[in-house]
């Protein structure tokens, strides 16, 4: 299991450099420009490292938490 979870954040990562303001785009129901936990729970990837690339802990990713991934 512990490999598994790099390997995710770093699949994760490669998608986010790609299409980080897609999958905000995607992902964030009430339009506030950020994806909150329970809006990342709509992809399984996401949810996985939720807590790792939210660098600044107030439970929201940003677009520049996801571009630094």
């Amino acid at each position: 299991m512990k490999k598994l979870i790099p390997l995710i954040a770093l699949t994760f990562a490669s998608m986010a450099l790609i299409a980080e303001e897609d999958l905000i785009a995607k992902l964030d129901l009430d339009n506030d420009g950020r994806i909150s936990i329970e809006e990342a729970a709509e992809d399984a990837s996401l949810a996985a490292v939720f807590s790792e690339l939210d660098t600044n802990k107030d439970g929201y990713l940003s677009a520049s938490e996801l571009e630094n991934t």
